[in-house]
């Protein structure tokens, strides 16, 4: 057992087949790079969390404002480059679709909804491409002809670590989440071991001994320039402290280059493990 200051003090101490999963997946289709003036530079993806409707690019500036109800969105302050946002639309006004834009670009995401709601949870792929480090999200919901008024909010963009291999993990409470990783000569890295021989490292280590910090997320990476090895990988979330959270809904990114980028989805419940080396339970296999 690990107590709370020693975490905490550990913690500030110096693609893609997937083989076993637990909680719900999305496969996100494939994606090209961006044009300069392209949504898909800041949102790369939206998908129901079901991952039965897929968002359409739509090559025309976003629709004008009209009629329909206003849907608002909860939505973090700050996102995470190449990670994965997770939040429910909703409207007193039944909805069928959704659309997803950012100022000054020539396109737009619309999210075609199989009947009328007035309540959706989708995810958001945060586009590694990133060109910012602020940018404004609007959001609206309306029918097949109409759309209500936007929703604007700015989000700040957290830079974390990207290349071959990018793994985060983002959540919705104060909880104290961990991310694990061990990569195919065995070594794990996680709050206190956060550099692999092999290149790997731990760059966002968030809410350590539930001390809050504002990003929710922790990232792990092999960035460029670096040989990365070949074989298993096992990546692994723990739930060290729920920090008196009812329950904790997680989502987890991993993003291979050239591959598209594969998301888990869950609950963490319980008051948490505690534990370091070894712990969690097992999100994905993959190899590289």
């Amino acid at each position: 057992m690990r107590d709370t200051i020693s975490k905490r003090f550990a913690r500030l101490a110096p693609v893609a087949l997937l083989a076993l999963a637990s909680g719900s997946c999305i496969d996100w289709k494939r994606t090209t790079a961006a044009p300069e003036d392209s949504v898909r530079r800041f949102i790369s993806l939206v998908q129901t969390l079901d991952g039965s409707r897929t968002a359409t690019l739509v090559d025309r500036a976003a629709p004008t404002p009209g009629s329909s109800g206003a849907v608002t969105a909860v939505l973090p302050a700050q996102v995470l480059r190449g990670g994965t946002v997770q939040t429910t639309l909703t409207s007193t006004t039944p909805f069928s679709r959704a659309v997803f834009t950012v100022p000054g670009n020539t396109d737009h995401w619309e999210l075609a909804l199989a009947a009328p709601v007035t309540s959706v949870t989708v995810l958001m792929v945060i586009a590694v491409e990133m060109p910012k480090t602020m940018f404004t999200l609007q959001i609206a919901g309306g029918g097949a002809s109409n759309t209500g008024p936007y929703q604007s909010t700015d989000l700040g963009v957290i830079f974390v670590g990207t290349g071959e291999i990018q793994t985060n993990v983002t959540w919705d409470t104060p909880a104290d989440v961990d991310l694990h990783l061990i990569d195919p000569s065995g070594k794990e890295i996680y709050y206190a071991s956060r550099n692999s021989p092999t290149g790997g490292q731990l760059d966002l280590d968030s809410n350590a001994g539930c001390a809050t910090d504002g990003p929710r997320a922790e990232n792990i990476f092999w960035g460029d320039g670096i040989i990365v090895p070949h074989g298993e990988y096992i990546l692994r979330v723990d739930y060290w402290s729920s920090c008196d959270a009812p329950s904790t809904n997680y989502t987890v990114t991993i993003n291979l280059r050239g591959k598209p980028p594969k998301i888990f989805t869950g609950v963490l419940t319980g008051t948490g493990s505690h534990a370091g080396a070894g712990s969690g339970k097992t999100i994905a296999v993959f190899t590289y």
